[in-house]
């Protein structure tokens, strides 16, 4: 099988907004400025039909959002819009210089978005429901959503969770279970881990291989030193990265090198489409 670490996409800051009418919003996706806006989806057994407890208030309808930024002290918040398309509107640098880190509230849980969005990929839309509706029937049905986009559709179901930005893919009930049970207790889980958002592709490579190396279970990822102000993004074909021990790991415990190699093979992008060469890292 493909090795899955190192395609987990950029991205600093996350924004996922509640549309409970499906995908047909989804243009308000977007992302710049390392900041991603996903589309998302409750169970409808828990979020009920849409606006019924406005509704029951007499208040007008309310869309909620999750803000999660994954950097330095990863933070969930969750708050409310008037209306999904109120988002279109915020300012992506604005955010990701953190004018959302205070807003809303705090969600203390660790959240799971299953990518589900048929419109990119079949195998998404229909593996990543069938894992959503396992995850609804389960004890952490209100701590999962389906969403848009997340890439790697090859590794379907995949899933990002918040607050620390980690992308999992090939996922079943159980491994998805499991995560979000670590992840409440300060854990992650490794096999299924595709990459921290908040690293580049070499250096998510490079964490992933020493978190297994060192049996390290620690939800934030090990920090990762490479050459070069680029870090590994011009048209280098070697890279040497060091990755250092955790905070909670002996202060005599040595940094971990690794070495990486750009190779291009065909890669299956996503279900029905024929390979394609694309340049990835890998460990030497």
């Amino acid at each position: 099988l493909e090795p899955m670490t190192g395609t987990a996409p950029r991205a600093d800051v996350w924004v996922a907004v509640e549309h409970q009418p499906g995908w047909g919003d989804a243009e308000l996706a977007r992302s710049g400025h390392d900041v991603r806006v996903l589309m998302a989806r409750a169970s409808r057994s828990i979020a009920g039909p849409p606006d019924a407890d406005a509704r029951r208030r007499g208040e007008p309808p309310r869309t909620r959002v999750w803000v999660g930024y994954v950097t330095d002290e990863p933070v969930l918040r969750v708050g409310t819009v008037a209306h999904p398309a109120d988002v279109a509107t915020w300012d992506l640098a604005a955010i990701a210089a953190g004018s959302l880190r205070t807003w809303g509230a705090p969600d203390p849980d660790p959240l799971l978005l299953v990518c589900a969005n048929g419109r990119r990929d079949r195998c998404c839309g229909h593996l990543g429901g069938r894992l959503a509706d396992a995850l609804w029937c389960g004890p952490h049905a209100r701590r999962v959503l389906t969403c848009t986009h997340l890439g790697g559709h090859r590794f379907a179901p995949t899933a990002l969770l918040l607050p620390v930005g980690a992308l999992h893919g090939r996922l079943d009930a159980g491994s998805a279970a499991d995560l979000l049970s670590g992840a409440s207790a300060g854990t992650m889980r490794a096999d299924t881990l595709r990459g921290f958002s908040s690293l580049t592709e070499p250096a998510q490579v490079a964490e992933a291989h020493a978190r297994v190396e060192t049996g390290h279970l620690g939800l934030d990822p090990l920090p990762v030193q490479l050459p070069g102000a680029d870090r590994g993004s011009s048209g280098a074909s070697t890279l040497h990265a060091r990755v250092q021990p955790s905070a909670s790991a002996p202060p005599s415990a040595p940094a971990i090198g690794v070495d990486l190699v750009r190779r291009t093979d065909p890669i299956l992008l996503a279900c029905g489409r024929q390979p394609e060469h694309r340049a990835r890292w890998l460990v030497a």
